[in-house]
């Protein structure tokens, strides 16, 4: 693999990125196949690792080796072949099948076999105790893409995992009990709104198409790495004509409106859940946490710890942390 040119981690920004995308695919494709088989639909089998299997090298150094998430999570595969190494085996699944990842297990979520990369569709769903991050992502020969992190700060849902792992986990585990709770866990997900950024001036007719469009890019890839380059592209004009429609119509550099967007992002999570300083940076798409941290204070005139230290004053926290 260290021969191998890592593949671009891009922006998912058409319409398969958006979070009603995702409701639509939780309500016609994950809920009807609980209701068929119940949790079932994430036991999948997994196999011994081929000798040729390697991780898929992505220019994202958490997507590209094994890692253990602090959180459970379930993926679902929409489309073509998924291999993922799952504690040193091969987990594959076809198109409509998923598998749950119990917190602290090792894994990665691409494997290629030989120099064969497999294109794949992927939602993936990290139970926190606030509520669920969703993701979609899509993997090619050629690009891995992924969607905005979908912040839905919803405790019943965390609630009703709690309850289906306990119950799952039971030695006289009850079907119905868990396939009920799993319909409520998803359907309740379907029917509920992530944190999205406020898209103010995306209402704005009277913008330039190629700036509307270049709106709606930032705001469905607010937490993602952008280059100027690909969201001109994506517009369809050169970076230097969208720094002028930038200037002229909103007064701002298209980072200068990115960043505002993160860090209102940033605000909402530190007032609102128990996430980590650095998760929160991460989230909101900050990659550099002291970065983060300046930006924050220069806009808000407060640190994110003191925003933290404030909310635990104000209210004991609520939230559940996994045992």
């Amino acid at each position: 693999m260290a021969n191998r040119n890592y593949l671009p981690n891009l922006p998912l920004v058409g319409e398969e990125g958006t979070w009603e995308s995702i409701a639509e695919l939780i309500r016609n494709g994950i809920l009807p196949k609980i209701e068929a088989i119940g949790d079932k639909l994430f036991q999948s089998n997994m196999r011994s690792l081929p000798n040729d299997a390697q991780i898929v090298p992505i220019v994202s150094e958490s997507w590209s080796r094994p890692r253990q998430d602090g959180t459970p999570q379930f993926v679902y595969l929409i489309s073509g072949q998924g291999l993922m190494l799952v504690e040193g085996k091969m987990l594959a699944l076809n198109a409509g099948q998923g598998f749950y990842l119990p917190k602290g297990v090792l894994y990665a979520p691409y494997l290629m076999l030989g120099d064969r990369i497999f294109s794949c569709e992927w939602l993936w769903f990290k139970v926190h105790p606030f509520g669920v991050v969703t993701l979609r992502s899509c993997l090619t020969p050629k690009a891995h893409y992924q969607s905005a992190h979908f912040i839905i700060a919803e405790r019943r849902l965390a609630d009703l995992f709690w309850e289906w792992e306990r119950e799952q986990n039971q030695a006289n585990a009850d079907f119905r009990i868990t396939k009920g709770l799993l319909m409520a866990f998803f359907g309740l997900l379907a029917r509920s709104l992530p944190l999205l950024p406020s898209e103010g001036t995306l209402s704005n007719n009277d913008l330039p198409l190629s700036l509307q469009n270049a709106l709606t890019a930032l705001h469905r890839a607010y937490n993602k790495p952008i280059t100027l380059n690909q969201l001109a592209g994506y517009c369809g004009v050169t970076p230097e004509y969208l720094c002028r429609l930038f200037r002229r119509y909103l007064g701002i550099t298209p980072w200068q409106y990115l960043e505002r967007i993160r860090l209102r992002v940033a605000d909402y999570l530190l007032q609102e859940t128990e996430l980590s300083i650095s998760d929160v940076a991460f989230l909101a798409g900050f990659n550099d946490l002291r970065h983060f941290q300046r930006l924050f204070k220069r806009a808000y005139g407060k640190t994110p710890n003191s925003v933290r230290n404030r909310k635990r004053i104000r209210q004991k926290p609520f939230l559940r942390v996994w045992s």
